[in-house]
């Protein structure tokens, strides 16, 4: 594989981009099994040059392409992207494609349509339709309601199409391949698991001087049992049940580090739950030094709804607990974590 051009419609903007993205095509880049990758992005609004230098450095084998996106309104919408990408491809020569989700993967399918490319990876990474449905569940409004339901039915049909045609399909778990194959008629031949976004795990060594550092930092005992959540105070996420479970714990030589962008919310439910301010830390931290954070805990704490999004997952951020090997406490809501 010499030329890999990478389709993403969600953005490099969103939360697991660095992680999940960029990283396992730079870690390509720099093992040689590519010589070059070009992200092509998807965007309702093209993303400061600020951010851009501050999220991806410059390299001559990763170029970023910025193409439009519009509002999502049926397949219809999709074909101005459609037609933007059709005339990047056919300026490339000998390439292959992935796209990430099957909104990428659509586009992708309609777009290169001489298959000029020997293979098309499409990354099913969640479930579109279930996860807007999950995501509106709660809509009160009669004339929403009615929107979302339609809007759920389109992203549906549409995943049965990409996925039902897809010749290559990478599934982040087990239990999401069965539902791809039950549900959309995918073929089982067609799917494997996806292993090149794992984080590789760090030594020992390397953690232990990150543990006590930061320790140091936020002033924790070096016996003190850390537990960690590392996400957001989103419903989904279980924020309430999260607090709850530090507070039950019976030892008083614990301590709660909360990497979050969402302070105010966690502060408040930590004081509802009366936890003083000496067993617990709640702070925002950039993606680059999230693992030497996570290094000072010994437990990462994951809960999340009884919901079949949740139940197909592999959630990024127990992939990051995991590579500076902390235990994982969860509530068996996801499959993936209870094989």
């Amino acid at each position: 594989m010499k030329h890999l051009i990478f389709i993403l419609y969600d953005g490099i903007q969103n939360s697991v981009f660095q992680g999940q993205v960029l990283q396992p095509l730079l870690d390509q880049l720099k093992s040689g099994t590519i010589e070059k990758v070009s992200l092509v992005s998807f965007e309702k609004k093209k993303p400061s040059e600020q951010f851009v230098k501050k999220t991806i450095s410059k390299k001559k084998t990763l170029e970023i392409i910025f193409l439009k996106k519009i509002p999502f309104i049926g397949t219809i919408s999709l074909w101005p992207a459609i037609i933007q990408l059709k005339s990047f491809l056919k300026k490339q020569k000998n390439y292959h494609l992935i796209a990430r989700g099957p909104l990428a993967g659509f586009i992708c399918q309609k777009a290169d349509y001489k298959k000029k490319h020997s293979s098309l990876i499409i990354q099913a990474r969640g479930l579109l339709a279930a996860e807007y449905e999950y995501t509106k569940k709660n809509t009160v409004n009669f004339i929403k309601k009615i929107i979302h339901i339609l809007r759920t039915k389109q992203f549906f049909a549409l995943e049965k199409t990409v996925y039902k045609q897809a010749s290559q399909i990478e599934a982040v778990s087990p239990a999401l391949k069965n539902y791809l194959i039950k549900t959309f008629n995918a073929n089982p031949k067609n799917i494997s698991i996806a292993k090149k976004d794992i984080p590789k795990l760090f030594e020992f060594h390397q953690v232990n001087i990150w543990k006590q550092a930061i320790r140091k930092e936020l002033s924790i005992p070096t016996s003190a049992h850390v537990y960690c959540f590392n996400g957001s105070a989103k419903a989904w996420q279980c924020p309430t049940d999260v607090v709850t479970f530090f507070a039950n714990q019976k030892s008083k030589n614990i301590f709660l580090l909360i990497l979050t962008q969402d302070i105010k919310p966690f502060s408040n439910l930590l004081e509802k739950h009366k936890i003083s301010s000496q067993n617990y830390a709640v702070l925002t931290v950039d993606h680059k030094k999230i693992y030497r954070y996570l290094a000072a805990c010994d437990t990462g704490l994951i809960f999340r709804e009884r919901h079949i999004v949740n139940w197909v997952s592999r959630p990024t951020k127990v992939l990051e607990y995991r590579a500076v090997g902390l235990k994982i406490k969860h509530n068996n809501t996801i499959q993936w974590l209870m094989r």
